[in-house]
Protein backbone atom coordinates (compact mmCIF):
# COMPACT_ATOMS: atom_id res chain seq x y z
CA UNK A 1 0.00 0.00 0.00
CA UNK A 2 1.50 3.49 -1.43
CA UNK A 3 1.39 6.38 1.35
CA UNK A 4 -0.92 7.53 -0.94
CA UNK A 5 -3.79 5.29 -0.39
CA UNK A 6 -3.32 5.71 3.57
CA UNK A 7 -3.83 9.20 2.92
CA UNK A 8 -7.11 9.01 0.95
CA UNK A 9 -8.44 6.24 3.61
CA UNK A 10 -7.65 8.70 6.11
CA UNK A 11 -9.69 11.49 4.41
CA UNK A 12 -12.52 9.79 3.64
CA UNK A 13 -12.62 8.68 7.32
CA UNK A 14 -12.82 12.81 8.35
CA UNK A 15 -15.21 13.64 5.86
CA UNK A 16 -17.51 10.63 7.14
CA UNK A 17 -17.09 11.53 10.60
CA UNK A 18 -16.13 15.48 10.36
CA UNK A 19 -19.50 16.52 9.80
CA UNK A 20 -21.36 14.08 12.50
CA UNK A 21 -18.84 15.54 15.62
CA UNK A 22 -19.71 19.16 14.06
CA UNK A 23 -23.02 18.48 14.32
CA UNK A 24 -23.06 17.45 18.49
CA UNK A 25 -21.10 20.81 18.84
CA UNK A 26 -17.29 19.32 19.15
CA UNK A 27 -14.38 20.02 17.08
CA UNK A 28 -12.95 16.91 15.95
CA UNK A 29 -9.69 17.54 18.27
CA UNK A 30 -12.14 17.75 21.28
CA UNK A 31 -13.68 14.13 20.18
CA UNK A 32 -10.44 13.19 19.90
CA UNK A 33 -10.00 14.50 23.62
CA UNK A 34 -13.04 13.04 24.83
CA UNK A 35 -12.92 9.79 23.33
CA UNK A 36 -9.50 9.30 24.89
CA UNK A 37 -10.67 10.71 28.47
CA UNK A 38 -13.42 8.20 28.32
CA UNK A 39 -10.90 5.20 29.14
CA UNK A 40 -7.99 7.31 30.67
CA UNK A 41 -10.11 9.18 33.66
CA UNK A 42 -7.61 11.51 35.06
CA UNK A 43 -5.26 11.35 32.90
CA UNK A 44 -3.00 14.80 32.93
CA UNK A 45 -2.96 17.25 30.37
CA UNK A 46 0.83 15.92 28.85
CA UNK A 47 -0.66 12.55 29.24
CA UNK A 48 -3.15 13.51 26.79
CA UNK A 49 -1.22 15.01 24.33
CA UNK A 50 1.05 12.59 24.47
CA UNK A 51 -1.12 9.61 23.22
CA UNK A 52 -2.73 11.08 21.06
CA UNK A 53 0.30 12.85 19.41
CA UNK A 54 -1.17 15.97 19.84
CA UNK A 55 0.53 20.03 20.58
CA UNK A 56 0.21 21.03 23.85
CA UNK A 57 -1.04 24.16 22.94
CA UNK A 58 -3.68 22.80 20.54
CA UNK A 59 -4.73 20.12 23.74
CA UNK A 60 -4.69 23.31 26.02
CA UNK A 61 -7.17 25.37 24.07
CA UNK A 62 -9.99 22.57 23.25
CA UNK A 63 -9.81 21.41 26.99
CA UNK A 64 -10.59 25.42 27.82
CA UNK A 65 -13.48 25.21 25.61
CA UNK A 66 -14.49 21.51 26.40
CA UNK A 67 -14.04 23.22 30.34
CA UNK A 68 -16.11 26.32 29.83
CA UNK A 69 -18.75 23.93 28.15
CA UNK A 70 -19.08 21.82 31.37
CA UNK A 71 -17.73 18.87 29.54
CA UNK A 72 -14.30 18.34 31.63
CA UNK A 73 -13.23 19.28 35.35
CA UNK A 74 -9.55 19.94 36.24
CA UNK A 75 -8.66 18.48 39.62
CA UNK A 76 -5.14 18.59 41.73
CA UNK A 77 -3.60 15.71 41.35
CA UNK A 78 -2.70 14.22 44.83
CA UNK A 79 0.62 12.49 42.97
CA UNK A 80 1.65 15.63 42.03
CA UNK A 81 0.39 18.81 42.90
CA UNK A 82 1.95 20.55 39.63
CA UNK A 83 -0.17 18.81 37.37
CA UNK A 84 -4.03 18.30 37.46
CA UNK A 85 -5.92 15.27 36.65
CA UNK A 86 -8.93 15.63 33.77
CA UNK A 87 -12.28 13.75 33.96
CA UNK A 88 -14.64 13.82 31.99
CA UNK A 89 -18.31 15.29 33.17
CA UNK A 90 -21.53 13.17 33.34
CA UNK A 91 -22.33 15.92 31.04
CA UNK A 92 -19.53 15.60 28.56
CA UNK A 93 -20.16 11.79 28.97
CA UNK A 94 -23.64 11.44 27.75
CA UNK A 95 -22.75 14.56 25.05
CA UNK A 96 -20.10 12.71 23.15
CA UNK A 97 -22.10 9.45 23.65
CA UNK A 98 -23.60 9.28 20.13
CA UNK A 99 -20.59 10.20 18.20
CA UNK A 100 -17.74 8.05 20.92
CA UNK A 101 -17.10 5.46 18.33
CA UNK A 102 -18.00 6.95 14.88
CA UNK A 103 -14.68 6.39 13.36
CA UNK A 104 -15.17 2.70 14.49
CA UNK A 105 -18.27 2.59 13.21
CA UNK A 106 -17.42 3.76 9.50
CA UNK A 107 -14.00 1.25 9.88
CA UNK A 108 -16.24 -1.47 10.06
CA UNK A 109 -18.82 -0.97 7.34
CA UNK A 110 -15.21 -0.37 4.91
CA UNK A 111 -13.61 -2.99 6.45
CA UNK A 112 -16.63 -5.26 5.73
CA UNK A 113 -15.31 -6.40 2.24
CA UNK A 114 -12.50 -8.02 4.41
CA UNK A 115 -12.75 -11.66 5.80
CA UNK A 116 -13.08 -12.10 9.36
CA UNK A 117 -9.34 -13.41 9.00
CA UNK A 118 -7.77 -11.02 6.97
CA UNK A 119 -9.73 -7.99 9.41
CA UNK A 120 -7.14 -10.09 12.26
CA UNK A 121 -4.17 -9.68 9.97
CA UNK A 122 -4.91 -5.67 9.14
CA UNK A 123 -5.20 -5.10 12.59
CA UNK A 124 -1.52 -7.11 13.33
CA UNK A 125 -0.11 -5.42 10.60
CA UNK A 126 -1.33 -1.94 11.74
CA UNK A 127 -0.07 -2.85 14.89
CA UNK A 128 3.26 -3.74 13.44
CA UNK A 129 3.89 -0.64 11.19
CA UNK A 130 2.66 1.45 14.42
CA UNK A 131 5.25 0.47 16.57
CA UNK A 132 8.05 0.88 13.90
CA UNK A 133 6.83 4.23 12.87
CA UNK A 134 6.73 5.12 16.22
CA UNK A 135 10.08 3.84 16.96
CA UNK A 136 11.33 5.89 13.84
CA UNK A 137 9.84 9.13 15.08
CA UNK A 138 11.31 8.53 18.35
CA UNK A 139 14.93 8.23 17.04
CA UNK A 140 14.35 10.82 14.72
CA UNK A 141 13.48 13.43 17.29
CA UNK A 142 16.07 12.27 19.37
CA UNK A 143 18.83 13.03 16.57
CA UNK A 144 17.12 16.63 14.93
Amino acid sequence: MQFHSLYLLLRCAKEFGHGKIKSMGFSDTEHLICTFLLGHDHASQDDVADALKLDKTTVAKALLSLEKRGFVERAVNSQNRRKYALTLTNSGRDSISDIVDVYDAWFREVSACLTHQEQLQFEEYCGRLLTVAEKLNKESNEIG
